[in-house]
Parts: C-alpha cells; structure tokens; sequence
C-alpha cells in the first residue's frame, strides 16, 4: 500500500492537537455546501479547519478538462496550511465532496503560533511534511499500479485512516466509513465511473463486496498480500 513514505495514500492525515487547538480558539465556523469552493487555485491563503462531512484536494481541471482529486480530506484536518504556513500560493482547489462543517481562521494565525510556541514549529514542519507525502503516496500509486489493485489499496487505506481493523478474518464484510459515488473515488484513483463500477462489481460477483445503499462494503480478504514497506514488504508477487 505505501511504496515511499508512512502516511496512507489518497487521505490526508489527522492534524496534531496543537493546530486544532489553535483552530478552536481562534476560529468561526461556516457551513459549506456540497460542491461548494472553499478555496480556488491560485487565490492568496485561507485556513480551514475540517470538523464536519468531506472535502478535497481538487487540480484545477483547465489543462485536462477533467476532474481529478488529488486526496481526501477527512474531519479533523486543517486546509490550506500547506501553503499559508509559507506564504506562498498554489494552483489546487478546495472542494466539498459533501455538506460539511469547517473553522475558519486567519492565515497569519498559523505564522504567530509557531511564532509563540502554540504550534512547535517542528510539529507543523512534521504535520505539512506528512501531508505532502500523503499526496506522492497517491500519486505513486496511480503511476505505478494497475486499476484494480489501486481501488484496493484505496478501500484499504480508507479503513486504516479511520482506524478500522483489515487483516483478513471470517467475520464477514467490512463497511467502509465513506459514503463516497464511484464517480468521486475514480477522480482519486485517475479512473472513471464506469471502470470502478465493474471492479467492483466483479467482487461482488466472487462474494468479496456488496453495497449496502451509499456504503461500499469489502472482504478484508481484498487486502491480503497488499505490499507496504512498513508493515508487509513482502508481498504476493505483485503490489
């Protein structure tokens, strides 16, 4: 699953305390509507914090005409620190997948607080850097993997973002936390609706998966022989 780094590909990892402390002390709240914009690509910084519902890293689709994710952004994440923590601008979007819930703050609250000792400058270097390696992760996965086994490690490291066990057992099916459109995971996975509906049809078919309404359900048997550097470097011949 991970080839390079230690965060999951395709989910930003959870931000340390100090920053959500910071966000909860110095923050207003705004609801944001499905497929509302938090942030265009390009524009000068804004800070976000995510407490409620979904968003995404989203390329600014001008050049390719189509949508691409570059990662999800689960609660519990700050967005735009990446570039206000060095004031500096990039071409990504902003978007939620769905209502959602999130604490805005002014970017240069992020500069004084590492400036203060509320967020060690060292424990924002980690956080950013973290989350930059996240976003390779999924890249790396998408250049190097073909597309049934990218949706694995997608489904894989949806569940190990939310903490949910995935060794393969006899315990049934695993519902996954998100309740994600075929359409949004082939935007992750550089695929598209239609080749996601047939992978995971085909599982369904086997007895590996099944939907349950919005919820995509999978047999932690998807992720045996899964290669990670970390915890399972040897894999089944393949990743």
């Amino acid at each position: 699953m991970r080839q390079i780094f230690q965060p999951f590909p395709y989910f930003l990892p959870a931000d340390p305390e100090p920053v959500r402390r910071l966000f909860e002390t110095t923050g207003s709240i705004r609801r944001v509507k499905k497929a509302e914009v938090l942030k265009r690509g390009g524009e000068d910084a804004k800070l976000f914090f995510l407490t409620k519902g979904l968003c995404a890293y989203q390329l600014d689709g001008t050049a390719s005409g189509r949508t691409v994710h570059l990662a999800i952004i689960p609660p519990g994440r700050a967005m735009g620190d990446l570039t206000a923590s060095v004031h500096a601008r990039a071409n990504v979007v902003t978007v939620a997948l769905e209502p959602s819930e999130v604490l805005v703050t002014a970017p240069g609250e992020l500069t004084r607080a590492m400036r203060d000792g509320r967020v060690p400058p060292e424990t924002e270097i980690a956080n950013v850097i973290a989350k930059e390696e996240a976003l390779l992760e999924g890249m790396t996965a998408n250049f190097t993997l073909p597309p049934e086994m990218r949706l694995r490690v997608f489904f894989k490291a949806m569940a190990r973002s939310w903490g949910l066990a995935t060794e393969p057992d006899d315990d049934g099916l695993l519902t996954l936390p998100l309740t994600v459109t075929a359409e949004t995971i082939g935007a992750v996975l550089n695929m598209n609706r239609v080749s996601v509906s047939k992978i995971f049809g085909k599982w369904t078919a086997a007895g590996l998966a099944k939907r349950e309404g919005r919820s995509w359900c999978v047999s932690t048997e998807l992720f045996r022989g899964l290669y990670d550097w970390i915890e399972h470097p040897g894999s089944d011949g393949h990743f």
